[in-house]
């Protein structure tokens, strides 16, 4: 009597971590990929600014905040501003 096959499956394969973009496209100017977030989280201070037009904006973050939080807080601000 022979030994059955196992079926075994392959290892799995991990998965890219893509990281978060730092720049994003200027609500004002329209170009891609020109503001540049900078954040100090030590003097919890996130600040976006565009290399096109010099539009910028600054609000307050946490440890938990990350360059996206604060593209939407200046989206967010803008459209209370209209």
């Amino acid at each position: 009597m022979g030994r059955r096959k196992s079926k075994r499956k392959g290892p799995s394969r991990k998965k890219n971590i893509v990281p978060m973009p730092l720049l994003f496209d200027c609500p004002f100017c329209n170009h891609k990929q020109a503001c540049e977030v900078k954040m100090d989280k030590a003097k919890k201070l996130g600040r976006i600014a565009c290399n096109v037009c010099q539009e910028m904006f600054q609000t307050s973050v946490n440890y938990l905040s990350e360059a996206i939080d604060v593209f939407n807080d200046w989206i967010d601000a803008c459209e209370e501003h209209n």
